[in-house]
């Protein structure tokens, strides 16, 4: 058989198509798909419906083999910071955001009774209580307390790797979907608390989607809960919901300034690499902010790396099936099967 027109072959360039990445396509794969599966009509029909729940795509579109895939969750997701509308690919992030939530939740351990979020200075300050400032660290602690799965993407379901983070509600829980990457966990901290903003105070009504996209644009003055998400940020990880931090200094350097921050950081009771960045939010010098960021973090390495690891200890993944752990441990860029 020619393999390029083979069965599966076929279905790859159909869900390739309508925008699908070949990681995410790789990842989704079923672990037992073989060239014998192949020979089966029930193991061809089984693929189609695994890859359909992994996907978020409409399992009756792949089983007619000359119909387009069709994602189901569009309708549900509201995207924030959108510069272009391209329906195709916001299609297929919320569906698979989606999609991959239920798996999350479905492998998280619920408590019988669910405490609700608490407002943003109640939980800074119960934090504080036994730390000197709030850290990326702290903020994965109390969503997965809260029974909150948050995961760092390392596949995407379309090329362009446009989502920072994105909330979903599903099942009466929510999940937590990381994009953007960073060295320094200060900057993944801000994008956590945003998202646990958004669950705090109800923006995700029954059932739905908000997508934050991966922009440098501030949010826009008319979307009051971008707004009030990035206050909630901020009086989690500062105390006070726009920080303005100078220095009385006419002249310093990368050095004297995150040694400043170093210096003051516990007594002001912000985590340091938040403090620089307030910093360049407030004076707008990043090229000193971002200079500075490598001193105050001389062991950076990837963030996204913590929180999967963390993830990994959270997660009952055996309450799920071998293909899906497998598939979750591939969207986790973790080494096989968990």
């Amino acid at each position: 058989m020619d393999s390029l027109n083979s069965s599966p072959m076929l279905l790859r360039r159909r869900l390739k198509s309508i925008g699908l990445s070949d990681p995410a396509l790789d990842a989704a794969w079923p672990t037992w798909w073989s060239a014998a599966a192949d020979a089966s009509p029930s193991a061809r029909t089984e693929l189609k419906f695994s890859l359909a729940r992994k996907l978020g795509l409409d399992p009756r579109s792949l089983l007619d083999d000359n119909a387009t895939p069709k994602f189901v969750w569009r309708d549900e997701a509201r995207f924030k910071h959108l510069l272009t509308e391209d329906e195709q690919e916001l299609s297929a992030i919320s569906s698979f955001g989606k999609s991959l939530a239920n798996v999350l939740i479905a492998a998280t351990p619920d408590s019988s009774i669910r405490a609700a979020v608490p407002g943003a200075l109640d939980l800074r300050r119960m934090l504080l209580k036994s730390r000197p400032y709030i850290r990326l660290s702290d903020l994965l602690s109390v969503a997965w307390s809260l029974t909150i799965p948050v995961v760092h993407l390392r596949v995407f379901p379309c090329e362009r790797k446009r989502m920072a983070a994105m909330a979903v509600h599903t099942k009466d829980r929510e999940a937590i979907l990381l994009g953007k990457d960073s060295n320094y966990p200060a900057q993944i901290a801000f994008y956590l608390a945003h998202e646990i903003g958004h669950i705090a105070l109800g923006h995700l009504k029954g059932g739905e989607i908000l997508v934050d996209m991966d922009s440098e644009l501030e949010s826009p003055l008319n979307d009051e809960e971008e707004a009030a998400a990035d206050r909630f940020a901020l009086e989690l990880l500062t105390g006070q919901p726009a920080p303005v931090v100078l220095t009385t200094a006419k002249r310093y350097t990368d050095k004297q300034l995150a040694n400043e921050i170093l210096r003051q950081a516990a007594d002001l009771q912000i985590e340091p690499g938040t403090l620089c960045f307030c910093f360049g939010y407030s004076t707008g010098d990043w090229a000193r902010t971002l200079a500075a960021m490598p001193i105050i973090y001389p062991d950076a390495k990837p963030v996204w790396n913590e929180i999967n690891n963390i993830a990994l200890t959270q997660l009952s993944l055996d309450e799920t099936s071998a293909d899906f752990a497998s598939y979750v441990s591939a969207v986790l860029g973790l080494p096989g099967p968990v």
